[in-house]
């Protein structure tokens, strides 16, 4: 063989080895690509039915025993019909109408369920209907029922097309191959509410209100055989054209609800009518498919260690939670946000830092709803860069809260929105509000304007002043009195570590904004006062011989000496030095004070005043601080104490993961018991948060 000859076969045999090595290479990235997919399924809706419990029925416009689903932001919301009364099967509870009374329903079926059989000119025994599922899943009602006689499966459906219109979709099939069934859909329904009326039209029964002139509309397609009629003003029929159903043939039937605040409203409602009505099928598929695009984004974000069947129904639990806080604007919110719980009577409006707490949380699957979140509180801010600590869609029953506002973590919230999509002009639109706010603190809340802020009140008030912590009844402030400095300002006589690590932390996202929008000698100024700022928390705040940070009193400089919630801030705002954060840990992780059955009360286990039941900030667990505390600790590398306290959070809160019970307010730190409000939205967040983040 020639030398040449030798290198052509030596280099064919090279190639051919190289296409045999790629190949493989191919196949086994192919493999493991594949089996990437297989370990990260994609879940839809059905794989989650009845987080929440929601099937009763409400027996009064008060009942508050009944838990509802609503979406997109609308101010109304439904429940399954209850068990206990069988008649109701095929139809769903309420709406309850968040419009007006601080939350009432307004029936307990509006639009009650009948199906004729032409044949014998009777009602069907729904009552005896057999039950094929009942269930609530994220964003959509189902009931699935069997007749036997005749031999029909009923399926019942209701979602939200929009923030001001629901949707119930009835489909009816004959399960008997050689017999046509003919059949007649009838609803009707009366209201809960004195001064209420039902006025007929054409296409649609229209709801009259004495107390406002909201629209309430139930329409149907137009069909000039169905037939709407009113009794005596106080209840309606809707009889839909008589339709028959050949063998195995199935026919739909549609019915919407809709409540707006306005005739503008009501017109654009009706053209999103006219193409569901027109298309009902395509609504209710982009329905599933936003709900399952939900789901999968809040699964997609769980580490490892937390991606297990019960942490995905807690994460599922938190979003359907969120969902059904949600409000669109109205009124005077021109944006979007949430409630703190729909559930609550007198949380119908937007708290100012429970709106920074869930805007963090929704930047997640929301982001536009999360910057929305943000801009609903600013729209309130005063001309001197106050924020109101709760405001209302109107005055009606609740005045806007301008006594006092809530700790400061709007720049926080706001830098975290922005990283999930960096929309440096949201950052543009909302840095000189952000500035304002900041300045507010030290120009009103700055008594001897040594550049540490105390919480206070517009009006002089004590009890405001308290509230404008979020602690409204903590230990701490039981001995406070209030000094006065200014015509617009009152401080209570103590200088808060909380208020002003959270000043620390937005002093440090503030800097983080100017330059990411190119203000660089704003970013370097409020670095420095960052810095002399982190200086005073360090030596005024923190007590070297029972290893806590505390409140400090004006006139004597002396700290408030109780173990609290207040004690950890520094660790979530990076303020504390390793050494400080080493001995905080020591007394975080005591099983005496705060390493209780449920972790991080809000005061000290082993405190004289430590009081779980129902003392709201004396003792029950909230969420918000919980997280304060385990993002603490992993800030300073304690990732073991961190992954192990929100374990237990999520093993052991009640209703969490286990059972369908709803998220609560706060919850008892030596059982699990869940406390005050139910479906609390800062838990939902929060409780994600803990998910989420490593």
């Amino acid at each position: 063989m020639t030398k040449n000859a030798s290198y052509i076969v030596k280099k064919t045999l090279f190639l051919c080895l190289s296409i045999i090595i790629l190949f493989l290479v191919n196949a086994c990235d192919q493999q493991e690509e594949t089996q990437k997919e297989v370990n990260t399924p994609l879940y839809n809706r059905y794989d989650f039915p009845n987080i929440l419990n929601l099937q009763a029925t409400p027996d009064s416009a008060t009942d508050r025993s009944v838990y509802a689903f609503s979406d997109y932001g609308a101010w109304f919301a439904y429940a399954l019909p209850g068990s206990e009364q069988p008649e109701l099967k095929g139809s769903f509870s309420g709406p309850f109408l968040m419009t007006q009374d601080n939350g009432c329903w307004i029936s307990p079926v509006l639009s009650q369920l009948e199906i004729i059989d032409i044949a014998t000119a009777k009602s069907l025994d729904l009552k005896n209907a057999s039950v094929e599922e009942i269930h609530s899943y994220p964003g959509k009602l189902q009931q699935i029922l069997h007749l036997h006689n005749p031999n029909i499966r009923i399926t019942s459906e209701l979602i939200f097309i929009s923030g001001r219109t629901a949707l119930s979709r009835l489909k009816i099939q004959n399960l008997t191959a050689s017999t046509d069934i003919s059949l007649r859909v009838r609803w009707s329904g009366k209201s809960f509410l004195g001064g209420s009326s039902f006025i007929a039209g054409q296409q649609n029964i229209q709801i009259g209100f004495a107390k406002n002139d909201h629209i309430g509309m139930i329409t149907i397609p137009d069909d000039p055989s169905s037939h709407l009629k009113v009794q005596d003003a106080h209840s309606y029929k809707i009889t839909t054209a008589d339709k028959s159903l050949s063998g195995n043939k199935q026919e739909t039937w549609l019915i919407a609800h809709t409540f707006c605040f306005s005739q503008d409203e009501w017109l654009q409602e009706q053209q999103i009518l006219n193409k569901a009505f027109n298309t009902p099928d395509v609504f209710f598929s982009e329905n599933e498919q936003r709900w399952d695009d939900l789901i999968n984004k809040t699964i997609a974000e769980l580490p490892p260690h937390f991606n297990h069947n019960d942490h995905h129904r807690i994460a599922v639990k938190c979003l359907e939670t969120l969902s059904t806080n949600w409000r669109s604007p109205a009124g005077f919110f021109p944006h979007a946000g949430l409630f703190p719980s729909y559930h609550y009577e007198w949380f119908h409006g937007y708290w100012a830092w429970d709106s920074w707490k869930h805007a963090v949380a929704l930047a997640y699957f929301n982001p536009e709803l999360a910057r929305n979140q943000i801009r609903a509180m600013y729209d309130f801010q005063d001309e001197m860069g106050m924020i109101a600590d709760c405001v209302y869609r109107d005055t009606v029953i609740e005045a806007h809260n301008w006594r006092n506002t809530k700790p400061p973590l709007s720049a926080w919230a706001s830098w975290k929105v922005f990283e999930k999509e960096e929309d440096k002009s949201f950052l543009k639109e909302l840095f000189p509000k952000l500035e304002r706010y900041h300045q507010w603190w030290y120009q009103y809340r700055d008594h001897d304007q040594n550049g540490l802020c105390e919480y206070g009140s517009t009006d002089g008030s004590l009890i405001a002043a308290k509230w404008e912590s979020g602690m409204d009844n903590a230990v701490r402030f039981d001995e406070t009195t209030l000094v006065k400095n200014n015509d617009n300002g009152w401080s209570m006589n103590r200088e808060s570590v909380d208020l002003n690590a959270y000043l620390f932390a937005e002093k440090q996202y503030l800097a983080k904004i100017a330059a990411q929008i190119g203000e660089k000698e704003k970013a370097e100024k409020y670095t420095q006062d960052a810095l002399q700022l982190k200086n005073l928390i360090q030596n005024y705040f923190y007590d070297e011989s029972s290893g806590w940070f505390y409140d400090i009193d004006l006139d004597s400089k002396k700290h408030y000496k109780a173990y609290g919630a207040e004690g950890w801030i520094p660790l979530w705002a990076e303020v504390a030095t390793p050494e400080q954060a080493a001995k905080l840990r020591t007394i975080m992780t005591d099983t005496t004070k705060f390493a209780t059955y449920i972790p991080f009360p809000t005061l000290a286990a082993d405190h004289p005043k430590f009081d779980p039941n129902g003392s709201y900030w004396r003792g029950p667990v909230w969420i918000d601080q919980a997280y304060f505390a385990i993002k603490g600790l992993r800030n300073y590398g304690y990732e073991k104490d961190a992954r192990q306290f929100s374990e237990h959070l999520f093993d052991r809160l009640e209703g969490l993961k286990s059972d369908d019970r709803p998220i609560r307010e706060n919850y008892h730190p030596l059982t699990g018991e869940g406390l005050e409000s139910h479906h609390f939205s800062w838990s939902a967040a929060h409780l994600l948060l803990l998910l989420w983040e490593e």
